[in-house]
């Protein structure tokens, strides 16, 4: 069943993603890049703590993280730790905003970021497709499909480059 916007409040796949928000997760993630034939693979872990940010870690094959707090954008790697304030980064400053209000309950809170839709299956699935909004979102990203149940357990990412498909397992609480 394919349900418009407007139903997303009561959702399984709405309530789930916001459980998620305030979640860990391990992930594995294997890219498509166009033209490369030999998909490149990693896996890492996830953290999200409501209001606080979230914590994206990559293992193999290489060490490095991405956290994404209120106001900035911290990259770390081999090569030392990169700090990028929000006021270098307005889409991601969007994309914050409508993170943090869309796990606080508002089911708007991407409205003019994406276009949503969601489809429920009998057995308690869900799947939910974004598609942005915004042009220049469009050369990062130009569809994102995620799935799941209780919780997310894949998304796939595709972009002009090629294709992500990234599986979680559930470890415990943001916390």
């Amino acid at each position: 069943m394919n349900l418009p916007v407007a139903i997303l409040l009561a959702s399984t796949a709405v309530s789930a993603m916001q459980k998620a928000l305030d979640s860990c997760a391990e992930w594995t993630m294997e890219r498509r890049v166009k033209g490369v034939e030999r998909p490149l693979e990693s896996s890492g872990s996830v953290s999200c703590e409501k209001g606080k940010g979230i914590v994206w870690r990559v293992k193999e094959p290489f060490e490095s993280s991405v956290e994404m707090t209120a106001d900035s954008m911290v990259f770390s790697d081999e090569d030392g730790v990169i700090v990028k304030p929000l006021s270098k980064l307005p889409r991601y400053a969007d994309i914050r905003r409508a993170v943090d209000a869309f796990a606080a309950g508002n089911t708007n809170a991407f409205d003019g970021v994406f276009k949503m839709s969601v489809s429920e299956f009998p057995d308690g699935g869900w799947k939910l497709s974004l598609e942005p909004e915004v042009r220049a979102m469009r050369r990062l990203v130009t569809e994102v499909e995620v799935s799941g149940a209780a919780l997310p357990t894949n998304a796939v990412l595709t972009s002009p480059s090629g294709v992500s498909v990234i599986r979680f397992k559930e470890k415990g609480s943001g916390r």
